[in-house]
């Protein structure tokens, strides 16, 4: 009986040892969907990434840290929380449902400079820079990880600035508000300052952006501006410049 005990713990304790020492790896795949991780390292528990890519393109995360909360694998669910190693104040938590698959990330906070991952091209010529905040209560995806089935949050774009071939132009800093998910994303832009004042709102899906603009440029705004408007497709009519735009995402 005294040896079955000792057979039995020695099995047990070989089972935690080797749950405690899962690689990441084996837990994050090299590809989930439209995301590709890259610099696995660490265990399941307390791991790392390197870098994460979203349709090939490198997303402003370097060096993500994860920490798991064991107790929520009770309620069927593995939560963990995570942040930045250089950047302590970026920061979130996950919690992956072990029924269902869905991934939602929560309490997220999120600071970076579009010039950490390249400029983002809107327009033809027309490029966007400046310091990007995420806040989001939810951002949940399915578990093919495709589009997000439900997305509450905003992002603030600070110090925005928006550039037309060798000029750069000032737009203050717009609040992105988003909501919605599933088929698709809805969002209202506000503080458009100084420059382009007026209301813009928009709704992606997977595979494109539509945008409605109705702006009123300020007296100051230099000419190629108004020409950029123009070839964006917008509409003229006295001072306001309306219109909506496509943008493609896939």
């Amino acid at each position: 009986m005294q040896k079955r005990l000792l057979i039995i713990s020695g099995c047990v304790a070989f089972g935690v040892s080797l749950l405690a020492h899962l690689p990441a790896r084996l837990v994050v795949p090299e590809r989930s969907g439209k995301f590709q991780f890259a610099g696995v390292s660490g265990s399941a528990w307390r791991g790392r990434v390197s870098k994460i890519l979203y349709s090939g393109n490198i997303l402003p995360v370097r060096n993500l840290q994860w920490s798991v909360r064991p107790l929520a694998l009770l309620t069927g669910t593995l939560k963990a929380d995570f942040s930045e190693q250089w950047t302590p104040a970026n920061r979130g938590r996950v919690a992956v449902s072990l029924f269902s698959r869905s991934i939602e990330v929560q309490q997220l906070h999120w600071q970076a400079s579009s010039r950490s991952f390249g400029a983002a091209i809107l327009l033809q010529d027309v490029r966007a820079r400046g310091d990007v905040v995420l806040d989001f209560e939810t951002l949940q995806f399915p578990a093919d990880m495709s589009f997000p089935s439900q997305v509450e949050g905003q992002l603030d774009w600070q110090n925005a600035v928006l550039q037309f071939g060798m000029e750069h132009w000032q737009i203050g800093a717009p609040l992105i508000q988003l909501s919605g998910g599933g088929d698709a994303i809805n969002g209202q832009v506000n503080n458009l300052q100084p420059m382009l004042p007026g209301d813009a709102t928009f709704q992606c899906t997977a595979i494109s952006c539509s945008v409605n603009l109705n702006l009123r440029p300020s007296p100051d705004a230099p000419q190629s501006m108004l020409n950029g408007l123009l070839l964006a497709g917008l509409q003229q009519s006295g001072d306001e410049f309306s219109g909506q735009i496509t943008v493609p995402l896939d």
